[in-house]
């Protein structure tokens, strides 16, 4: 470990499987906590009668809450995960930046341009970063000013970033709170994704896009919804203060490519492979033996993956490695994916079954941005 190394040394999550340290360890043992949907069903087309359709919701922590105030409520359970993981008071945070990512309102504009899986006229532009689900900034805005009400906690108005990335959005920003903390600008960085794809609208857009899974569509995605959070600080400051001290942030590695989902273009795997390519490169010659990616059920990421795999092939960079898909223990939970990634990478290591000193976590969102991290162990 070098002394600028950037460290994790908290991390909180709320989802169907709870908070951080029970969900990490439901997902390893292959537990579930899937259920019937009663805000929306499908009709089967061979019997004409409604469909249970399933997701993954939180057990509690939302019911009867919707909009902002729903991820709202999300984010302030899994800060207040964090803060007891950490070990840290409140007060504390008051010298930390903020990198929130929310959903993009990329698929509904897919789905208001007519755009179905495979056919259609795509849309005339791919929906591009900063747009939100939430209509407006100002909605955008309502989601912190609550985050911050129910967690008890406040951030500096110039270090607070909020963004519609998707998936890759917090590894994103990594790159920019690794800045910040080695130029000594704020003392931590809390980095984290919520998101939920549970309302209402959320489904009938996944569902004309063809996307949900169904008794009609057995090849869709799982919805869920999650908030997860991770707290990065330089490595001196972490030892001094007896901090925890799980995992470092490797290289953060991005790419993007043209083919986006609703293109009508199949994806080559181009992008993601490049961006993997890179990563992987920085470790020789040691390699990554465990690979954490945001697969979700749709065959067109499936393909991407595979097509990333085939490319890599020749470079013998990745070969029969074990790959960890949250998306399997807590449904699609978009814009926390990568939060959600870095967790169960992390408690991996904490609980000696990663299995490797280097996790490679990759996510592909649906515009065509890609982003890979390394993440490394922090034992000698």
């Amino acid at each position: 470990m070098m002394e600028d190394d950037i460290v994790i040394t908290g991390l909180g999550m709320a989802g169907s499987l709870h908070g951080v340290v029970t969900a990490c360890a439901a997902s390893r043992a292959g537990i579930v906590r899937s259920q019937e949907l009663h805000s929306f069903a499908d009709v089967d087309d061979d019997t004409a009668e409604l469909a249970p359709t399933f997701g993954h919701p939180h057990p509690y922590c939302t019911e009867g809450f919707q909009g902002a105030a729903r991820l709202a409520r999300l984010g302030g359970a899994a800060l207040a995960d964090l803060i007891e993981y950490s070990g840290l008071e409140r007060g504390e945070l008051a010298r930390s930046a903020l990198f929130l990512s929310l959903g993009s309102n990329y698929l509904s504009t897919a789905s208001a341009q007519g755009t179905t899986r495979g056919q259609g006229d795509p849309p005339s532009t791919s929906p591009a970063a900063g747009y939100y689900r939430h209509s407006t900034p100002r909605d955008m805005e309502s989601v912190l000013t609550l985050l911050m009400r129910t967690s008890g906690l406040s951030f500096p108005e110039q270090y607070r970033t909020v963004r519609g990335d998707d998936h890759h959005g917090s590894i994103q920003a990594i790159r920019e709170a690794v800045r910040l903390l080695r130029t000594r600008a704020v003392e931590r960085c809390l980095v984290g994704g919520i998101d939920c794809f549970l309302e209402r609208d959320h489904l009938e857009t996944l569902a004309e896009l063809r996307l949900l899974k169904t008794t009609n569509n057995p090849v869709g995605l799982m919805p869920g919804e999650a908030a997860a959070f991770f707290l990065l600080e330089r490595q001196t400051g972490a030892r001094r203060r007896g901090a925890r001290v799980e995992a470092i942030v490797g290289p953060v590695f991005n790419a993007r490519e043209e083919q986006h989902r609703f293109s009508g273009l199949p994806s080559t795997g181009a992008a993601l492979s490049d961006a993997m390519e890179h990563a992987l490169t920085t470790l020789a010659p040691e390699i990554a033996g465990l690979l954490i990616h945001n697969l979700n059920g749709d065959p067109w990421r499936s393909m991407e993956w595979g097509n990333a795999l085939v490319r890599l092939a020749p470079r013998h960079l990745v070969k029969e490695l074990p790959v960890w898909v949250p998306a399997e223990s807590f449904g699609e939970t978009g814009a926390a994916t990568a939060a959600i990634a870095v967790c169960m990478g992390t408690r991996a290591f904490a609980r000696h079954h990663a299995g490797t000193p280097h996790i490679l976590i990759t996510m592909s969102s649906y515009d065509g941005n890609k982003a890979c991290l390394v993440l490394k162990d922090a034992r000698p």
